[in-house]
């Protein structure tokens, strides 16, 4: 049974397609949803992609939703192919009964772990709902029928409308709105989650209607599809009509005590 995740995006591209005579103000209203899981599997990434490909390749859809779109497929594909794992990532390994063989590594460049004994382990192309099943399988050549749990965490930054900005090593399994107040320190009283955005480099993987319906939604890190060195910027509001007109009450008081000295002075 599918998810949650691929239940709304289909739920939400069989409501919009009766829509598409309609301006493309309202076409643009399209959102995918999430899943109920806190990591998404393989099957719902392709099936998520299935889905905004159809949007892609219809005629019944603004350029500005396509483009948006387009984009969020990107991200997928680069997932489905490069998986999740990325350099500064750390993965949390506990083989139950063989503690020696437990531990936290850090990816390294080449997308491995290197674990007790110096014995390398891959994680290209292993999403992190993927990882459990597949270190389970990795250990029994050290382990008869291991019994393995994972996490991980994952290298990114915050800055913005924040108590505490900078790097952060989050869990994926995280919601956004828990990373924000436990890693960044809480968020302002004057942030704004319609001007929030996550980015890689210069592209923007999450925009602000993405970033606040996730706040409020409840999605993880993984769910958003965050992998290392990408960035959360918190959007501010715009000065209020007081801060200017406290702005302006002490331009003006430094206008008098100026021109009283200028006085004073001739």
């Amino acid at each position: 049974m599918r998810t949650r995740l691929v239940h709304l995006a289909l739920g939400g591209l069989l409501v919009a397609l009766p829509l598409a005579g309609r301006a493309s103000a309202q076409q643009d209203t399209l959102v995918f949803g999430n899943s109920q899981r806190s990591m998404v599997t393989r099957t719902e990434l392709q099936a998520t992609l299935d889905t905004l490909q159809q949007v892609i390749n219809s005629p019944g859809y603004s350029q500005a939703l396509k483009a948006n779109k387009q984009a969020e497929a990107d991200v997928i594909k680069e997932r489905l192919t490069d998986g999740d794992f990325h350099t500064g990532d750390l993965i949390s390994v506990a083989v139950v009964g063989d503690p020696g063989l437990s531990g936290t590594y850090q990816v390294s460049a080449d997308r491995t772990i290197t674990i007790v004994g110096g014995e390398e382990i891959t994680v290209k192309g292993i999403l992190r709902s993927e990882l459990q099943d597949y270190m389970t399988q990795q250990f029994k050549v050290f382990v008869r029928d291991p019994m393995v749990r994972t996490t991980s965490a994952i290298r990114i930054s915050i800055f913005g409308a924040v108590g505490k900005p900078g790097f952060v090593q989050a869990p994926a399994t995280a919601l956004l709105s828990d990373v924000l107040m436990t890693s960044a320190g809480g968020v302002s009283n004057n942030m704004k989650e319609e001007k929030s955005t996550i980015k890689r480099g210069d592209k923007i993987v999450v925009d602000g209607e993405q970033f606040k319906k996730a706040l409020h939604s409840g999605m993880t890190l993984d769910q958003l599809n965050v992998e290392a060195g990408d960035e959360i910027t918190v959007g501010t509001k715009p000065a209020t009509g007081l801060f200017f007109r406290v702005i302006g009450v002490v331009s003006a008081l430094t206008s008098i005590v100026w021109l009283g000295y200028i006085t004073h002075v001739w």
